[in-house]
């Protein structure tokens, strides 16, 4: 498996290397900026998908706001970036995925996961129609965000499924969802791992699910978690921007579950999908899948550890991983 540590100095120099399938997603919040006491906080995320529907909600709705901070979302294409963007002091916060989170600390970074909104592997393959079976993908092309990636760990799993070795496929990144499912629709892979509502798409124009997680063994994993450095959570400060900042995505995990018209508008600003079919199969693709808290799953990050080809995963100790003192404290105001 590739190292997936990436040295980087400037984040407009990280944007540019995602530039090709991704784009930034910035948001200013003009009445609420003049509030100078506010901190500011930029917070890398990816997906853009269901995924990532609690921080679109929280910044949709102005959750963030509510709880004192200023927030300013840059999407970037996978996990691996947004955690090496934390390491280089770009910004301290990152709504990323677990197994990227446990590479990097295997690597002897500080990084450490503070919640897991979405504990549950809901990335889907989609292949060509011709292909019958996992066992058919031995030689052949599999799409992902990148490396590290909880798109990667999704295919690993599959793959794992069927007994099939990580070499003996193609892995392409792609940058992100929607390059992904380009890539399928332009035949350059024979199956990309997405999500929704770049699943639906898939669906509807004729692609096959050939792998869904969710309902196999590999289900529980988590596909996204909040990362942030334990050098910086230790200073006061940065514990209580870290717990403001979890109040507001426990508060958006609510209408994740519950209420169809907040994630619509949420996925339907932040996708820039207008089909209302699309959007309701999202909600309810995912709505099951979040569970009532953002509480790092101990046996999700384990599941996730399986998957590390790394020398000290083995040994490795994956409490040390996460903590949920965060998300208690949060929970507690």
């Amino acid at each position: 498996m590739r190292k997936n540590v990436i040295r980087l100095t400037h984040c407009a120099m990280l944007l540019m290397l995602s530039s090709f399938g991704a784009f930034l997603v910035t948001l200013s919040f003009p009445a609420q900026a003049a509030q100078k006491d506010w901190p500011k906080l930029t917070v890398g995320f990816t997906p853009i998908s269901g995924a990532a529907i609690p921080f679109l909600i929280a910044v949709e709705e102005k959750l963030f706001q509510k709880y004192g901070l200023e927030v300013s979302p840059v999407f970037m294409g996978g996990s691996p970036l947004i955690n090496s963007a934390i390491l280089a002091g770009e910004f301290p916060i990152g709504y990323t995925a677990g197994g990227a989170i446990l590479s990097s600390r295997l690597s002897g970074s500080d990084i450490v996961a503070i919640a897991s909104p979405l504990p549950v592997l809901t990335i889907d393959g989609w292949s060509r129609p011709e292909i019958k079976s996992i066992g058919d993908l031995r030689g052949k092309k599999i799409g992902v965000t990148r490396y590290g990636a909880s798109t990667y760990f999704a295919g690993l799993a599959m793959l794992d499924a069927a007994g099939i070795k990580p070499n003996e496929v193609v892995f392409i990144q792609n940058g992100g969802v929607g390059e992904s499912l380009a890539a399928l629709l332009g035949g350059r892979v024979d199956v990309s791992m997405i999500g929704y509502p770049a699943g639906l798409k898939a669906k509807n124009a004729g692609f096959k699910l050939l792998f869904r997680p969710s309902e196999t063994e590999y289900g529980l994993f988590p596909t996204a978690a909040v990362a942030a450095r334990e050098s910086w959570l230790k200073d006061p400060k940065g514990r209580k921007v870290a717990v403001d900042f979890l109040r507001a995505l426990q508060e958006a995990q609510i209408p994740t579950r519950e209420d169809a018209r907040a994630t619509k508008k949420a996925l339907k600003r932040f996708t820039r999908i207008d089909d209302d079919a699309s959007l309701q199969g999202s909600y309810e693709f995912y709505k099951d899948a979040y569970p009532p808290t953002i509480r790092v799953v101990e046996k999700a990050m384990a599941n996730a550890l399986k998957f590390l080809d790394h020398p000290k995963a083995k040994q490795f100790d994956v409490r040390q991983s996460f903590d949920n003192s965060f998300v208690e404290d949060a929970m507690r105001q």
